[in-house]
């Protein structure tokens, strides 16, 4: 049962990031100024540095996959970053430290990749023609700020939770 936890809390983030775009409003946004939470992505991240990487780019596939079914019509491009992202996280982390202000300076520079990665795939296949400017200055830069906020209020709980989860899997 404590092996299902997990996935249903990332189902649950999933869900809750799909509603969050449709309900919340901010009222100090310019016109254009899109805020896309990435919220699975900063968990399965976390699941990365504080468990393990086959878990992380495991449930990077799979809600990877999820995102592409639900929201896009290009299968594989979520699919395979989420992984991707989950497996280059491992690899840095095994080189710094697990302090809190790196794991959120990657968690950062990990969406900001994803979201230049979409935009690429986006701009080549013809979905887009948004300039590099009205990218980063209506979507890159207030989609940081607003997961950045989100990675912080939330690195503190999800790494005690995850801490809790490799120590009882340890004993088990």
């Amino acid at each position: 049962m404590r092996r299902f936890i997990l996935p249903f809390l990332i189902f649950f983030v999933f869900i809750s990031e799909g509603m969050f775009s449709h309900l919340v409003h901010f009222s100090f946004a310019q016109d254009g100024q899109l805020f896309v939470p990435r919220f699975v992505l900063i968990v399965i991240i976390f699941v990365t540095v504080y468990l393990t990487r086959t878990q992380g780019m495991l449930l990077g596939l799979v809600f990877g996959l999820l995102h592409d079914i639900v929201y896009i019509e290009v299968i594989g491009i979520y699919l395979i970053t989420y992984a991707l992202i989950a497996y280059l996280i491992s690899k840095v982390m095994k080189v710094l430290h697990k302090n809190i202000f790196i794991v959120l300076f990657l968690t950062i520079l990990s969406v900001a990749l994803l979201e230049y990665y979409v935009y690429g795939v986006n701009y080549l296949i013809g979905a887009t023609d948004m300039s590099m400017y009205n990218f980063t200055t209506l979507r890159l830069l207030p989609t940081l700020a607003l997961n950045a906020v989100v990675a912080i209020i939330f690195i503190y709980p999800i790494s005690r939770f995850l801490t809790k989860i490799k120590i009882e899997e340890s004993e088990d």
